[in-house]
């Protein structure tokens, strides 16, 4: 990469996430144990707050009860005794109405916890204590002398708050610990049960190649996302199935259509090599190249079915359908006919429609050939509209197609019984390449019995706009 060019979109995305490496079943237990050690440290953050708060107003509730008892007790008139004792949860301040720290106070029993004895509070005045240490020196304490106004200051006491936060955390945490190993291995356990059908799956997915196309991957009986999975993909396989079997056959039949004409081709060129001097040159030239024009319609009709598998969308171009079937029974007169052409509102051009003007006139064609080569007299074409649909009938009074047929007949190299001779110069693939078409130009092709006793073969096709 140049220096000062900035990385570009592709390679930003071409970068391994950490989890890329990992297995389904290891990102669902890495997510499970997440999402619950999240939960539970928000629940532990939430208590030990909850727990931290009423300790703290527990505590200074103490404290004012304590503070308010001492300065009820300094506040009396009477003659102080030699020794008060008073229950404290914290450290005592006292100090008199000009803002003076006096004598502070001792605890009762060293070690003891969350209490403080006010002990020797003499009426006489004493010595101011010395400040002690590096400190800078503080105004010396006072005696405390009864009846005096003082204002009394009681810290609350951490001891209990600290006391039950450090035992909530140390008995809550390996609860959340084994929790939390808990659900990952619960997680580990019903995610690789559930992935099991997957598994099987992608084992026998594996195993199916172009030569097996008829296995399928086992469907689980749960009624879940794996079961609409392995549907799926059987669904696909059943289409692949279809196409690969179609296509051997095609390829076969193709092989069998061009192996006959060129068959012929030869025996006519070895029979013309083995007597050059008793052969009719002319009538040797024209069957080989009645052959030849075989091998060519074959040839083409297979470059077209080609291009039509691929399922490239036509050209979207107006095409009229009357003026083809005129120019068809131009060119084909005495042969064809052409019975009316409807028309909506009495517009030119009503029966126009989208697509490819060179395949709409290929399949037009065809199925006039198919029904010249069946018909008694002569054939008869029909455009109507219908809405917003355009309909060509092409009629027959020949022997018609049975209705076990009809759908036969649109398949590729299907020739029916009383018409398999391949002298008239079919090639077999002239209704799969029309019924193609219409597909291709989002229509339909099908086949009804003939007003006039023989076939009819309707094509459907969406009006142009």
């Amino acid at each position: 990469m140049a220096h000062g060019q900035p990385e570009s979109e592709g390679a930003r995305t071409r970068r391994p996430r950490l989890t890329s490496g990992l297995s389904v079943r290891a990102k669902a237990v890495l997510a499970a144990a997440g999402t619950v050690a999240f939960a539970i440290a928000l629940c532990m953050l939430a208590l030990v707050l909850a727990l931290q708060h009423n300790l703290r107003a527990s505590a200074d509730l103490d404290a004012r009860k304590a503070a308010v008892s001492i300065k009820g007790q300094l506040g009396k008139t009477a003659t102080m005794p030699q020794r008060v004792f008073v229950v404290a949860p914290g450290a005592v301040t006292i100090k008199d109405a000009a803002g003076r720290t006096v004598t502070p106070t001792t605890p009762t029993e060293p070690g003891s916890q969350g209490s403080t004895g006010l002990s020797r509070l003499p009426a006489e005045p004493t010595e101011p204590t010395e400040p002690t240490g590096p400190t800078a020196p503080s105004e010396p304490a006072k005696p405390v002398a009864a009846g005096q106004p003082y204002s009394v200051t009681v810290s609350p006491s951490t001891t209990s708050l600290d006391s039950a936060t450090g035992l909530l955390l140390r008995q809550a945490a390996p609860a959340a610990a084994g929790l939390v190993l808990f659900v990952a291995g619960l997680t580990w356990l019903l995610v690789g049960r559930a992935l099991r059908p997957v598994a099987a799956m992608r084992r026998e997915f594996t195993e199916i190649t172009e030569r097996d196309l008829h296995r399928r991957v086992p469907v689980p009986r749960a009624r879940d996302e794996i079961h609409r999975l392995a549907r799926t993909m059987n669904a696909t396989l059943d289409r692949l199935h279809r196409a690969m079997t179609r296509q051997r056959q095609f390829v076969a039949d193709a092989s069998h259509e061009l192996r006959s004409p060129i068959a012929a081709v030869r025996a006519q060129l070895e029979l013309v090599l083995a007597r050059p001097s008793r052969t009719d040159w002319p009538v040797a030239v024209h069957k080989a190249l009645r052959d030849t024009d075989r091998l060519q319609a074959v040839a083409s009709d297979l470059l077209l079915l080609a291009r039509l598998d691929v399922r490239e969308a036509p050209p979207k171009t107006a095409v009229d359908l009357g003026a083809l079937a005129a120019e068809e029974v131009r060119r084909h007169p005495g042969a064809l006919t052409m019975d009316q052409l409807a028309e909506a509102g009495g517009r030119e051009r009503a029966a126009v429609v989208t697509g490819s003007r060179v395949q709409l006139s290929r399949l037009l064609t065809n199925l006039t050939d198919n029904a010249r080569r069946h018909t008694r007299t002569t054939v008869s074409i029909t455009v109507a509209v219908h809405g917003g649909l355009v309909e060509l009938a092409v009629d027959d009074d020949g022997p018609g197609i049975p209705e076990g047929d009809r759908e036969r007949v649109f398949e590729r190299f299907t020739r029916l019984d009383d018409a398999r001779a391949r002298q008239d110069g079919g090639t077999g693939l002239g209704l799969a390449i029309a019924n193609d078409i219409a597909h291709a130009h989002g229509g339909t092709l099908t086949v009804l019995t003939s007003p006039r006793g023989g076939a009819r073969l309707l094509l459907r096709l969406p009006r142009a706009a």
